[in-house]
């Protein structure tokens, strides 16, 4: 992995149980985008980076039921639940304040974008035949 500190974006895509860097390392003006562990009790960041950043979340119900990024520091008591700035329809709709440190899109994958792009995909795949 290159440095953290040196990043503007750091796209964290594993299976990873435990963090994968020292989330006190990464730049304020960094984006951190998780979307590899989603149980949980497993993670790709730190409570550190959690603390200071920005947090959005796919879906607050599936974050806070399967993001181990964020129920273990919501666990440890470093963050409640009200640090979560916004979800992705939020972001997108341009009414997610930005904070001072970094801003961390926490995803847990959903069932329906799954059946989305499998739907898609058939339906496409039909018309080619």
């Amino acid at each position: 992995m290159a440095d953290p500190g040196q990043a503007d974006l750091i796209a964290c895509c594993t299976t990873s149980r435990t963090p994968l860097f020292d989330g006190r390392l990464t730049r304020d003006d960094a984006t951190v985008v998780a979307v590899g562990s989603h149980e949980p009790d497993a993670r790709e960041v730190d409570d550190d980076l959690v603390a200071r950043a920005t947090v959005v979340v796919e879906a607050r119900s599936a974050a806070l039921a399967e993001a181990g990024d964020l129920i273990i520091p919501l666990r440890n008591g470093t963050i409640t639940i009200g640090h979560l700035a916004g979800n992705l329809g939020e972001l997108v709709a341009g009414t997610v304040p930005r904070g001072p440190g970094p801003r961390l899109f926490k995803s847990v994958g959903m069932a329906w974008e799954d059946l989305v792009v499998a739907a898609a995909a058939y339906e496409a795949w039909m018309r080619v035949r």
